[in-house]
């Protein structure tokens, strides 16, 4: 079974800037591990709505009361690359591992006052994932494709969110910090049948296994949210933004089982996951809070965890993608809709890798499966 990538974590050079811009410019209350395909993915993905005190269509936290919200995600992965290198000959081929990904965020916030407030996420998901079984033996011959499923709740979440100014008295520009925790509600070790090559009777048989990282509902592990939301007005309805979060995951691995072949992938880890966009937003009808954006986003999940030890299998990596936006405004109801289309995709050396590659002395570097875009949709309502 080949690797893809999709949910979702730092210490080389490079995300070490991007970390620092992470955490010094960045947040999304409504996100938890991210990133497109293989690359384990959780959660909605909706952006932290912004700007709603301005009229300008996004909800932000509430600045009295309850809100009520419905985040739908998709995605469709089928690219795989090693490295940033696409590995087209898999699409040649037909051996190319097909995740397809809905996830459903259903989330209740209440303001404390203007500048508070806490919200609590109950995630679904349903997911299928399509692969091949070959033969054994030196053609490695394609003999058929089998499918295999997931759904379920995934991993809880509750986070809270604090104005840095008064959102009355700084309506053109503040800052929102935000924190949590997302505790391992959903299933790790989801199972399902796998088509499997016997090389004894040489026939394919069916065996119950669990299902790949990148599908099951849940982690496995608890999880400290960092979150960080920004946004300064440049000139009349043209406003800047910059949104992300970052996941913390203490524990290393989850004792569940991968059946992969590399003796260090033998069990699943627990990852990290990381989000940053920024861009600007237009208020193209200001009287229903019509809004359009458009900006950059970049998820993924690092190779090493920023706490904890990072053994065990995962598929770290990340996409950068031009992201589009529309926000709308009407009376208590606001609704959005973003479609990430990606530009750059990146399927980072794994520990195990290194581990194996280490002990052999064959370089090793395994691929992942990236989806061309998501869409992503919000709906919310407030009281």
């Amino acid at each position: 079974m080949r690797e893809q990538l999709m949910n979702s974590r730092i210490p080389d050079t490079k995300h070490l800037l991007f970390s620092a811009l992470t955490f010094a410019t960045l947040l999304s209350p409504a996100e938890h591990a991210m990133a497109q395909g293989c690359v384990a993915a959780r959660g909605a993905g909706v952006p932290c709505m912004g700007l709603n005190g301005l009229n300008l269509g996004e909800p932000l936290p509430p600045s009295s009361g309850f809100e009520v919200n419905f985040g739908y995600r998709w995605l469709h992965s089928d690219r795989h690359f090693v490295g940033d290198v696409e590995q087209k000959q898999r699409q040649r081929e037909g051996s190319e591992v097909i995740n397809n990904q809905n996830f459903i965020d259903l989330s209740l916030t209440y303001a404390f006052t203007p500048r508070a407030s806490a919200t609590f996420t109950l995630p679904f998901v349903v997911n299928d994932r399509s692969q091949v079984v070959r033969s054994n033996d030196v053609s490695r011959t394609i003999l058929e494709r089998f499918h295999t499923q997931a759904s379920g709740i995934g991993d809880a979440r509750l986070t809270g969110n604090f104005w840095v100014l008064d959102p009355h008295e700084h309506m053109k520009g503040n800052l929102l910090l935000g924190g949590g925790v997302s505790a391992p509600t959903g299933e790790k070790d989801a199972r399902d049948t796998f088509e499997v090559f016997d090389p004894v009777s040489k026939q394919i048989v069916a065996r119950k296994r669990t299902v790949d990282q990148s599908v099951q509902p849940g982690t496995g592990g608890w999880g400290i949210i960092l979150d960080l939301y920004g946004y300064q007005e440049l000139m009349p309805r043209l406003f800047g933004y910059v949104n992300g979060a970052y996941t913390i995951t203490p524990e290393e691995k989850n004792n569940v089982p991968t059946f992969r072949n590399n003796p260090f992938e033998g069990i699943m880890s627990i990852t990290d996951s990381y989000l940053g966009r920024a861009g600007l937003q237009y208020s193209i009808w200001p009287k229903y809070g019509v809004n359009l954006s458009l900006g950059g986003r970049i998820e993924g999940v690092p190779v090493y965890d920023l706490v904890g030890g990072s053994d065990g299998f995962r598929r770290p990596g990340y996409a950068i993608s031009v992201e589009p936006g529309i926000t709308a405004t009407l009376k208590s109801w606001s609704f959005s809709l973003y479609t990430p289309v990606a530009v750059y995709r990146n399927r980072e050396q794994s520990v195990p890798d290194k581990q194996q590659q280490a002990a052999t002395g064959v370089p090793q570097h395994g691929d992942a499966a990236f989806a061309d875009f998501l869409v992503m949709f919000n709906l919310s309502k407030r009281f």
